[in-house]
């Protein structure tokens, strides 16, 4: 007999594409007021393997992720994708973005980002979301699918990846010995 979980839960990650890190700032002030409040910071990369952000946002791009403090509920997933498309209009200028911002989620298995664009490999959600399984965990790190965005592939973020999941076994850990104490 199938018995359905109620919630199930995740850490929130956000990957943040920009060429000045002013936008990188403000951005994470937008959401702490969405009480998202950044718990860790990737290092920062050049977002360099491909052009496709370049006439909107310009040139010398780089990456970060960030992951958010607490665990999140995947219901409303979608969600997250919308409230951050917000962020990036008020942050925007002449209707162009001056930074992309990706959330997505991680939980014991994968690395899944949200857009707002279809893709044969991507699941849609609702309301023009899709989720897009990027990694998968392995032993020792995260592996590459074949639509895995190359700054992904070469394993750059997997250091970050691996600590927000030791966070988030912590997070559940705790969330459990609570729940068992009432």
């Amino acid at each position: 007999m199938l018995i359905l979980k109620p919630e199930y839960f995740a850490k929130l990650i956000v990957g943040a594409i920009y060429s000045d890190p002013h936008w990188l700032e403000q951005a994470k002030t937008e959401m702490c007021e969405l009480n998202w409040n950044i718990q860790r910071q990737s290092e920062e990369f050049a977002f360099d393997q491909t052009e496709y952000y370049a006439a909107e946002m310009g040139s010398n791009l780089k990456r970060c992720f960030l992951s958010v403090e607490g665990l999140m509920t995947l219901e409303s997933a979608f969600n997250w994708k919308l409230k951050l498309v917000e962020i990036e209009k008020r942050l925007s200028k002449s209707g162009k973005r001056r930074i992309n911002l990706d959330p997505g989620y991680l939980d014991l298995h994968r690395v899944v980002l949200l857009s707002g664009k279809e893709g044969a490999q991507k699941i849609y959600l609702r309301n023009g979301v899709w989720a897009d399984l990027v990694l998968l965990k392995d032993k020792g790190g995260y592996r590459d699918l074949p639509w895995t965005f190359p700054d992904l592939r070469n394993g750059r973020y997997n250091d970050f990846f691996m600590q927000v999941r030791a966070e988030l076994k912590a997070e559940k850990n705790l969330s459990n010995s609570t729940m068992n104490t009432k």
